[in-house]
């Protein structure tokens, strides 16, 4: 059914461990219970994955780095029964009820606002995987390379969930070497590669020049214009993926005409715009509003919708947007100048004070070659309206990243505090 690096587990793994849950005192009668999960290996969750989708029990995510009595805090927190930590076998149970809806949960990123559960059913994720696999109806079978965390809704349900409904086996890289993984895409000529931005720069930084992947797909945070050119060079097709915690996958691009293209919704969802001209944004841009199923997705996302060929744009967030003396600057349009100077390699526009306009524009930079703050400064002046040039540059080595490997300003903001 699925590998984990190089280890193939079959229906054949998955029955003996389940018939293993079902003899352990904590896994019995799941039904109605919540099971907190935290483990490291990508068959442990899934396995109980499926056991509970199975057996009407429900599993909040978490990440595999999770510290314990954090763990055990968060799960307390969402009224679990059980926690399993670290292995699959290692479970503490807690006092969590015995009455709620079988689902899949998770806590939403907080990159700009307090962390909230988020409550998903397996009926709403079954309709997900439904229309998510429509994408394929017209491809040959493809092969999954699921490079990004299965304790998170894009490598768990886009990545694997819908590869096993389609009858195919996905390949869970969990081990971090480039050059391993590189040669495990090489080994699958019709690789579809799940990874986000950041990932998928460092392998086209090790892989050799002739080097092609069948199909590379990114979610998590949009690439920059220069490195969605590289994608598109690397791949037979380069997908972008757009969705969020509350809503699971929104739409996909196939061949994304530029970074901010995100493509057509999936047909289980209809999209508006909301938040108008009025708040600062400019005509035809507002919040992305997605409708499922009756209930509305407000995802704080600030977008547009082309009315030539109904695409959706993402330009940004909108707690992310400057206020500067008054005019609105969106951080991805002066984050996309920047890239396209020579030598950058990463960039990320975030807020700064400012003691006269109150806010003002911040870029955080990391060069591949020896490139000034001045240097940068220049750039943007000859290609931003003033109020747009970033008033701080710093040049650092790296940008921080969450545990999840996703940029969050409101955790770099928290980390420099």
């Amino acid at each position: 059914m699925l590998t984990v690096n190089q280890d193939r587990f079959d229906e054949h793994a998955f029955r003996s461990r389940h018939a293993e849950m079902e003899r352990t005192g904590a896994y019995r009668h799941p039904e109605g219970k919540r099971y907190a999960v935290c483990v490291g290996h990508a068959f442990d969750l899934i396995a109980i994955v499926l056991y509970m989708r199975e057996r009407g029990g429900s599993v909040l995510l978490m990440h595999e780095a999770t510290p314990f009595q954090l763990a055990v805090d968060t799960a307390r927190k969402a009224d679990c029964a059980c926690l399993i930590h670290g292995r699959w076998e290692d479970a503490l149970e807690l006092a969590g009820a015995a009455d709620h809806r079988p689902s899949i949960l998770q806590y939403s990123s907080g990159t700009s606002r307090e962390p909230a559960l988020v409550e998903r059913s397996w009926r709403q994720v079954e309709t997900e995987i439904m229309h998510y696999n429509r994408l394929f109806r017209e491809e040959g079978r493809v092969e999954p390379v699921i490079l990004v965390p299965v304790s998170h809704s894009y490598g768990l349900i886009a990545g694997t969930l819908s590869s096993i409904a389609r009858g195919e086996e996905p390949a869970v890289i969990q081990h971090r070497n480039p050059k391993a993984v590189l040669q495990e895409i090489r080994s699958r000529p019709r690789a579809m590669v799940y990874t986000v931005p950041f990932l998928f720069s460092v392998l086209d930084a090790m892989a050799k020049e002739e080097d092609r992947f069948h199909r590379m797909i990114v979610s998590g945070s949009p690439p920059s214009d220069p490195l969605l050119d590289r994608m598109k060079s690397r791949a037979g097709e380069a997908w972008q993926q757009y969705g969020c915690t509350e809503a699971g996958c929104i739409s996909v691009a196939r061949n994304p005409e530029c970074a901010s293209d995100v493509g057509h919704p999936l047909g289980h969802v209809e999209i508006s715009i909301a938040w108008g001209e009025a708040d600062g944004a400019s005509p035809g841009q507002g919040e992305i509003v997605a409708a499922i199923g009756g209930c509305l997705v407000r995802t704080r996302d600030l977008g547009a919708v082309n009315p030539a060929d109904g695409r959706l744009h993402v330009l940004g967030r909108l707690d992310d947007l400057l206020n500067v003396s008054g005019l609105k600057v969106i951080p991805s349009e002066v984050e996309s100048v920047i890239m396209r100077m020579p030598g950058i390699m990463e960039c990320l526009v975030l807020r700064t004070a400012h003691r006269v306009w109150g806010e003002a524009v911040r870029a955080m930079i990391v060069a591949a070659t020896p490139i000034e703050a001045r240097d940068v400064r220049e750039w943007c002046i000859r290609h931003l309206p003033a109020y747009k040039v970033p008033s701080v540059i710093d040049m650092a080595d790296e940008i921080p990243r969450t545990p999840a490997g996703k940029i969050s300003r409101a955790y770099i903001a928290e980390m420099e505090r």
